[in-house]
């Protein structure tokens, strides 16, 4: 058998069996908390003046690494009686861990502390389970050196455990390859902390959802021409954070209940940040049956309700690069609406999901053709011909969330029963989301 994830670690424990769905998708669909507003809402709470009040968090291993990295640095939690998360730093600053900081499988978790503790005068030692232990964390070690931190590698290999010791920072001059837009916010907690004024240039128009917590807490964070300028050693002011249904989340019973005949779906307080709406985006510039029926602002987010109903005749697809900062997770799953559409779809990507390790873009491709679709892998995307039905058939995911949501989604709409491994990682992060996949 050719895995599909042959390329990354295959430890990934996790098997499931897909029998194909027989039935429409209906009725409302209320998606899990935003993963990554949750944790960025927690470094909220970890940096204010007082108490920060968080409703509809997420409840994951991924999220609770956080909140346990967090309270071992005197950080601590509460449920008051309405519900609200209320998250409360004990004392005047970060106090110095005992032992060491497990991040479990959360690399979120581990840059975002990383960011947190390069201004903080303690030392921590980082760790994490066997799969982020194996991960290579050397564009983090260099950006916190930069900081002026101190890491030191255990193993001096990029890899996990890594010391990490806080030094007083200087303002931050510097610029972000396409690549390391996952540091961002890294560097952004980091600039927090410095004296001065920080310039971040190059990959600053991803991910905002720190920028908007900041800036309904008070703190000065301004966007202008590609540049990012954060005031370091201001005030981070108590806030009550709503957090909004998450758009990965939703993904795949959106394009589901686009495929499937007779669908129809209504997904509710879905979080519409414009950086996060690439999949809303596609199927809209497609035709597809997607309404928004209601638009609103929950604290520092916008959200909205959307109806989908199954498109009966998909044309085929175009997606251009700069689509691609806003698809990153979802990249996938259009190519699954791909193998469905009309005739040759072309989806070209950018530099942040081509190459590297594992490589997304080779990995969809294996992955598809195991389910019988056809798909040509270019230099700088994918080409789908379509519409292919689709076969069940075996698949190796090795922990990898996109890859099982796409293997998922793809057993679901195939003609027979297929085996999924190494799909832990969707109850990890959002658990619950595998059952009512089956269950949809």
């Amino acid at each position: 058998m050719d895995h599909a994830a042959s390329t990354i670690p295959p430890e990934s424990a996790g098997s499931l069996r897909i029998e194909p769905l027989r039935r429409p998708l209906s009725g409302e669909l209320h998606p899990p908390g935003d993963r990554r507003i949750t944790h960025r809402a927690l470094m909220l709470g970890a940096l204010a003046l007082g108490p920060v009040h968080m409703l509809g968090a997420l409840e994951s291993a991924e999220t609770v690494a956080t909140r346990r990295v967090l309270a071992q640095l005197g950080v601590s939690f509460a449920t008051d009686d309405e519900g609200w998360l209320v998250i409360t730093r004990r004392e005047r600053r970060l106090r110095p861990p005992v032992g060491e900081l497990d991040c479990g499988m959360s690399a979120a978790t581990l840059r975002l502390v990383a960011g947190l503790l390069a201004g903080q005068q303690v030392s921590a030692l980082l760790t994490g389970d066997s799969e982020l232990k194996a991960r290579d964390f050397t564009a983090l070690i260099a950006a916190l050196r930069e900081l002026g931190s101190e890491v030191e590698e255990v193993d001096a290999a990029g890899r996990l455990p890594l010391r990490i010791s806080g030094a007083r920072l200087e303002p931050l001059d510097c610029e972000l390859a396409p690549a390391a837009y996952q540091l961002k916010d890294t560097l952004l907690l980091a600039a927090l902390q410095a004296a001065g004024i920080s310039r971040l240039r190059g990959m600053v128009n991803g991910y905002d959802h720190l920028e908007r917590l900041l800036k309904t807490a008070g703190a000065s964070v301004r966007r202008q021409n590609g540049l990012l300028s954060i005031k370091g050693q201001q005030n981070i002011h108590p806030r009550r954070i709503q957090v909004p249904a998450d758009a990965t989340a939703a993904a795949p019973f959106i394009v589901l209940a686009t495929l499937v005949p007779e669908s129809e779906l209504t997904v509710v307080q879905l979080g519409t940040n414009p950086n996060r709406m690439g999949l809303i985006k596609t199927l809209t510039r497609l035709g597809c049956h997607l309404e928004r029926e209601r638009s609103w602002q929950y604290g520092a987010e916008p959200v909205g309700n959307f109806r989908v109903r199954h498109t009966p005749r998909l044309s085929a697809l175009s997606v251009a690069p700069n689509l691609t900062p806003f698809l990153r997770d979802e990249f996938p799953l259009v190519a699954l609406l791909a193998t469905q559409a009309q005739g040759a779809s072309h989806l070209k990507c950018g530099p942040s999901l081509r190459g590297g390790t594992p490589d997304l873009l080779q990995l969809t491709a294996q992955l598809l053709r195991q389910f019988g679709a056809d798909v040509e892998q270019e230099e700088d995307g994918l080409t789908v011909r379509g519409p292919t039905p689709l076969s069940g058939t075996e698949v190796q995911c090795a922990g990898s969330l996109r890859l099982s949501m796409l293997a998922v989604c793809a057993g679901l709409l195939a003609d027979g029963p297929s085996e999924v491994h190494g799909a832990r990682v969707l109850e990890d992060v959002y658990p619950g989301l595998t059952r009512a996949l089956q269950e949809c």
